[in-house]
């Protein structure tokens, strides 16, 4: 099977799920728990299914039961806080029934091409999620709680990922930063995600891709140093704050006020140890606000030398919203002493809604960060006293001048018209002066 065939078959299902009223909206959480229990007990739903479904409230039962005990698997008594038999009655047990006969079909055809047939389940799974991002179908307080993957795959690929890193994502959303950093090697996961529904969206993405050595939780992880890289896309607005971070706050001047992902920020460089590494994504206005806590914030990382590269993205590569974002890339153990601008706004695939960052895109800001050089409209490497003279404003566009190369050649060949026609002055001059000269 192709990956597109079981990419449209699991489409298939979760919109007949979605179809039982008392589901609806809420599908992505009740299939997320239907996969991962289909998954952990195969031989559970097999042995059942061969039996008589004319009554599938036994089916229904079991699923609530082996939810239960993966909830103590997981050590998690809020993950998949549902119950099939509360939403399923003798109204839509007929299509439940077919929603679970489709998956488990699916899955057994998958299932005899072992590791890979495992990895096409787990796209397909990423596949359901990013669509129903794009139908604005996941639920959650935060709008930014979805990031493409073509900026997942780039903010990884930045970050040389090695195997057995412990790994921090501080706003999981729906897991996909920590499972794309599973696809460079074994990893210890670490992460926080307080909405309930990517919660649960999250556990099963991770179980899917194999994703054991994890730790994902609700509140704030203890405050320790341990993590080699910290990578998120932070909500960008949030009345929340976490309290346990005062400190924090406060060590780098910055108010309860401040900017949520500026919190974030912080709280990542705190949580990183000494020679760790962050990646987020911001706002653009991150770069150039005039508010006393950004401003501290983005002073302080640059007289200790941690930010390794800027880079601006495009504008409308979120689902919800248009804003631009940028790359922060910061390493605490760099030993160079000036930062690279990216300006990669311009380069991008324009589809109807959206704007997509290609494997071309992603591999071209990499190949500029790895050069670590000036290229004509696209990078610039700045020392510390530019910066400061700048004030410490990063906005990309103060260091990477765009010059258009076609007006850059029109200036040369007005130069060189204007003294073509200078000396045709010239010499008109001089012979209206021999005229002169022959007629006196």
């Amino acid at each position: 099977m192709e990956q597109e065939e079981i990419n449209r078959k699991l489409r298939e299902i979760t919109k007949t799920l979605k179809s039982i009223s008392s589901i609806g909206n809420n599908y992505m959480e009740y299939i997320s728990a239907l996969m991962y229990v289909i998954c952990y007990d195969r031989n559970l739903l097999k042995k059942m299914l061969k039996t008589d479904l004319q009554d599938v409230r036994p089916i229904i039962y079991e699923i609530d039961n082996k939810i239960s005990e993966i909830r103590s698997r997981e050590k998690s008594y809020r993950l998949f806080d549902i119950r099939f038999s509360e939403v399923i009655n003798s109204e839509n047990d007929v299509i439940f029934k077919k929603v679970i006969v489709e998956i488990n079909d699916l899955i057994s055809k998958l299932e005899s091409l072992e590791d890979k047939g495992q990895n096409l389940l787990a796209e397909s799974f990423e596949y359901i999620i990013m669509k129903a991002a794009q139908n604005g179908e996941l639920i959650s307080k935060n709008k930014e709680f979805y990031t493409p993957k073509g900026v997942v795959k780039a903010l990884v690929k930045l970050l040389d990922i090695q195997k057995n890193m412990a790994i921090y994502n501080p706003a999981c959303g729906t897991g996909n930063f920590i499972t794309e950093s599973a696809k460079y090697g074994k990893i210890f996961a670490f992460g926080e995600e307080n909405d309930s529904s990517n919660y649960n969206i999250c556990i099963t993405n991770l179980f899917l891709h194999g994703v054991k050595n994890k730790r994902i939780q609700e509140k704030s992880i203890e405050n320790v140093q341990d993590y080699d890289i910290a990578l998120a896309n932070p909500p960008f607005a949030s009345d929340e704050i976490n309290n346990n971070y005062q400190k924090i706050y406060y060590d780098y001047g910055i108010s309860n006020t401040a900017s949520s992902y500026t919190k974030f920020l912080v709280m990542m460089l705190e949580k990183t140890h000494p020679f760790g590494k962050i990646g987020i994504i911001l706002p653009q206005g991150f770069l150039f606000k005039k508010t006393v806590s950004e401003y501290r914030v983005r002073r302080e990382l640059i007289e200790k030398n941690y930010i390794d590269a800027v880079i601006a993205l495009p504008e409308k590569l979120f689902y919800k919203t248009r804003i631009p974002v940028v790359i922060l890339l910061v390493n605490k153990a760099r030993s160079r002493k000036d930062v690279l601008f990216i300006d990669a706004s311009r380069e991008y695939i324009s589809k109807k809604k959206t704007n997509i960052l290609s494997v071309e895109n992603q591999d071209k800001i990499l190949d500029t960060y790895k050069q670590y050089k000036d290229i004509l409209n696209y990078s610039h490497v700045a020392d510390f006293k530019e910066i400061a003279n700048n004030d410490f404003d990063l906005d990309v566009k103060k260091y990477v001048k765009v010059k258009n190369e076609t007006e850059h050649i029109n200036h040369i060949e007005i130069e060189k018209n204007l003294l073509k026609l200078e000396q045709e002055k010239i010499d008109v001059q001089d012979k209206i002066s021999k005229l002169l000269e022959d007629i006196l």
